[in-house]
């Protein structure tokens, strides 16, 4: 009796320390689950990044702040713009322009500390719907009454793009007394064709995918030799080194070529 009083005590004792074993382990795994967010909580990376890459990037920073539990800030612009304030404030994690070209200025400044190729930029003519003013082929930008919306070159890589290639061409000044407006930025091109207040306009190949509806894209043979590499980089001054490293590698993951494919854009193969 007093046998299996013993067996039946000590049984008991055994199962105890299990259940207290249980619930440490699983105590542990709550407090390194809280201690990761607690870790993340009141951080975040700030984002630069060219506005016609807006779609895309915000997609992408969404799916790693859910992943890695930090928040992701965004500031977007025309290049020129980026690299002032960059210049300026010295803050910022990681920077995506609209061409690798445009890191020249921050990398002079010893700004980037690491970079990647990831996407790339695609040149093309685009008209409203229905091309009303019957553009055919990149000279007749140059015919008179046509209006013709450009990017600015001292602000956006699309801008200098259409001036590199016109003058190339010989259309540079033709051209440029057609012009009724130069934009900051890529996506305002789009703008001015979907209202019509431009009959033709060069601009990025993915800025089309969300104006379908409203303009139309022109074969342009001498565009092929002008397609740009839009770069990711962790820039120096960041704070959160790490986590900017692994955010700038997160937008050439496979996740974000996704991503960056449903937007139009095309990966840069490693």
């Amino acid at each position: 009796m007093r046998l299996a009083k013993s067996v039946t005590l000590l049984l008991g004792l055994l199962l105890f320390g299990l259940l207290v074993l249980a619930g440490c382990g699983k105590s542990q795994g709550q407090a390194e689950g809280n201690n990761k967010a607690d870790n993340a909580a009141g951080r975040s990376l700030l984002v630069y990044s060219g506005a016609g890459l807006k779609k895309p990037v915000e997609e992408i920073g969404a799916a790693f702040q859910a992943k890695a539990g930090i928040k992701v800030t965004y500031t977007f612009g025309g290049a020129a713009q980026l690299n002032n304030q960059i210049l300026l404030t010295g803050q910022g994690d990681v920077y995506l322009p609209g061409d690798i070209a445009e890191l020249k200025l921050v990398k002079e400044k010893n700004l980037v500390a690491w970079e990647k190729n990831v996407v790339y930029h695609i040149p093309v003519l685009a008209v409203p719907k229905g091309n009303p003013a019957g553009i055919h082929k990149l000279a007749d930008l140059g015919r008179p009454g046509v209006k013709v919306a450009l990017g600015d070159p001292q602000a956006n890589p699309i801008g200098k793009l259409a001036d590199q290639l016109l003058q190339k061409h010989g259309l540079l000044e033709a051209v440029n007394k057609n012009v009724v407006v130069r934009t900051p930025t890529a996506n305002e091109l789009v703008v001015y064709l979907s209202t019509k207040q431009a009959d033709a306009a060069i601009i990025w190949e993915e800025n089309y995918q969300g104006a379908k509806e409203k303009i139309d894209l022109l074969p342009v043979p001498e565009l092929k030799d002008y397609v740009k590499t839009v770069p990711v980089a962790v820039l120096n001054c960041s704070k959160e080194k790490e986590m900017a490293q692994q955010l700038a590698e997160f937008f050439s993951s496979p996740a974000a070529y996704q991503i960056w494919q449903k937007w139009g854009y095309k990966p840069v193969k490693p």
